[in-house]
C-alpha cells in the first residue's frame, strides 16, 4: 500500500499534469478556431506525417480513440478544404491513405511553430535545474508507460489465449 506521501505526490502530479493539458488545449483551441477548424479536424491534421506519408483512416481512428466513421467524416471535411487528400495504395487498391497537402502542411507548420515558440519561452523561463528535472521526469514517465503498455498487451494476449481453450472445454463439460 502506498504511503500518504506517495499519494500526495501522485495527486500533485495529476493536478500539474491536468493543468498543463488544459493550458495546451486552450492554446490549441485558439489556433484551430482562428482558422475555422474543429478540434477533431485540427487533431487529425496534426497526426498526419509532414513528410507526405499516408495514414489509413483506421489507424487515425485508433490514435485518436474515435470511431473510423467519425474520422472519415472529418477527413471528408478536410479534403473539401484541400488540407488533405485520399490516395489509393498502388499495390493494394483497397487500401486508402490520408496524406497532408501543401495547404494542410502550411497550417500544421504554423501551429507547430507557434506551439514550439510558446513552450520554448516557458521552458527558458524555468531555472536550469527545473528544466532538467522536467525533461528527466517526462522521459522516465514515457519509458515506464511504453514498457508498461508492452507488458499489459502481452499479459492480455496470454490471458485471452489461455481463456479460449478453457472456455471450449467448459462448454464441452456442460454438454455432458
Amino acid at each position: 500500500m502506498k504511503s500518504d506521501g506517495q499519494t500526495n505526490e501522485v495527486a500533485r502530479f495529476l493536478d500539474a499534469w491536468f493543468s498543463v493539458r488544459q493550458y495546451i488545449q486552450a492554446s490549441n483551441f485558439n489556433r484551430f478556431q482562428g482558422v475555422g477548424l474543429s478540434a477533431t479536424q485540427f487533431m487529425t491534421l496534426n497526426l498526419l506525417p509532414p513528410n507526405g506519408e499516408g495514414v489509413a483512416i483506421g489507424e487515425l481512428a485508433r490514435r485518436m480513440n474515435l470511431k473510423p466513421a467519425t474520422v472519415a467524416k472529418t477527413v471528408d471535411s478536410l479534403e473539401a478544404r484541400k488540407m488533405i487528400a485520399r490516395v489509393r495504395n498502388a499495390p493494394d487498391k483497397r487500401l486508402v491513405f490520408v496524406k497532408i497537402t501543401k495547404t494542410g502542411l502550411a497550417l500544421q507548420n504554423s501551429a507547430n511553430g507557434h506551439f514550439k515558440k510558446q513552450f520554448g519561452t516557458l521552458f527558458r523561463a524555468m531555472l536550469p535545474e527545473e528544466g532538467e528535472g522536467l525533461i528527466l521526469g517526462l522521459e522516465s514517465l514515457m519509458r515506464v508507460a511504453t514498457s508498461d503498455e508492452a507488458a499489459t498487451r502481452n499479459r492480455t494476449r496470454r490471458v485471452r489465449d489461455a481463456a479460449v481453450p478453457a472456455m471450449r472445454s467448459s462448454k464441452r463439460s456442460h454438454r455432458l
